[in-house]
């Protein structure tokens, strides 16, 4: 397989820490974006030691209005060749049972951010005619989810979005992947007020979905991490959809804390 540095360059920009360590395994220097000081510096003293790579940090919410002026002012003297668009946040419950505002900062983390982020570095990448952006979307975003229908319909935003713009940056040499895992041991995992622990699905480990990812990009434009989450994901699209949403409803119902319903 060809090495990721040959393929996408020296620098991947990486909003998720599973995709940092495996990508600075590979030899890649690393500017990771998140909004906690110490977790942020702690996580860049690790891979500048073990792996012997550059890193960059870039503490910053992505939600606030000027995030992309801070990444920006970090990167400006290097070329991003790989993006990796990870950060994400799910407010469990009923729809009306959360404040607009909350509902508009998930939207704006999941959905805006992305995108800007995309146009700008995408963009530097079609002169060089090298590069390559990972979305991570989510098997809901596949069919919908009552009780997480906001951050559901943001993941199936992305889905979309990355297929389509993987078509158009063909002709640029400019790999896009929009990766979907399932369930997954991260911290968003531990959501307040749900119990996802009790979810009758399969788990998979961050570093696994993160290895899935590396792996696909630059061979398929979209992809379901894990053959379990795969065949589920399949068996749910040939349900009717009101039939596939209603079950979804159900585990995510009995998933949310009864305040939440």
């Amino acid at each position: 397989m060809e090495k990721l540095t040959t393929r996408y360059g020296s620098w991947a920009l990486v909003t998720g820490e599973q995709f940092a360590h495996q990508l600075a395994a590979q030899g890649l220097n690393i500017v990771v974006v998140a909004r906690r000081t110490e977790r942020l510096k702690n996580l860049a003293d690790g891979l500048a030691k073990q792996h012997n790579v550059e890193v960059r940090t870039v503490c910053v919410d992505l939600t606030a209005d000027d995030a992309l002026e801070h990444i920006d002012a970090a990167t400006s003297d290097i070329e991003i060749g790989l993006l990796v668009l990870n950060a994400g946040a799910a407010v469990p419950g009923a729809f009306i049972k959360q404040s607009s505002e909350t509902r508009l900062r998930n939207i704006r983390l999941n959905v805006q951010s992305p995108i800007e982020l995309t146009h700008h570095f995408a963009g530097k990448m079609i002169p060089r005619k090298k590069g390559g952006v990972i979305f991570v979307s989510s098997m809901v975003g596949y069919t919908g989810s009552p009780y997480m229908a906001s951050y559901a319909a943001s993941k199936s935003f992305i889905l979309q979005f990355a297929r389509a713009f993987a078509i158009e940056m063909n002709e640029h040499s400019i790999d896009v992947l929009s990766l979907s895992p399932g369930a997954t041991r991260t911290e968003m995992a531990q959501t307040e007020g749900a119990d996802l622990d009790s979810l009758p699905m399969p788990w998979m480990d961050a570093s696994r979905v993160a290895s899935i990812g590396l792996k696909k990009i630059g061979r398929k434009p979209a992809v379901i991490a894990g053959k379990r989450n795969t065949a589920m994901t399949l068996m749910m699209r040939m349900m009717p959809r009101q039939l596939a949403l209603k079950m979804f409803g159900k585990m995510m119902r009995g998933a949310t804390d009864e305040s939440l319903r």
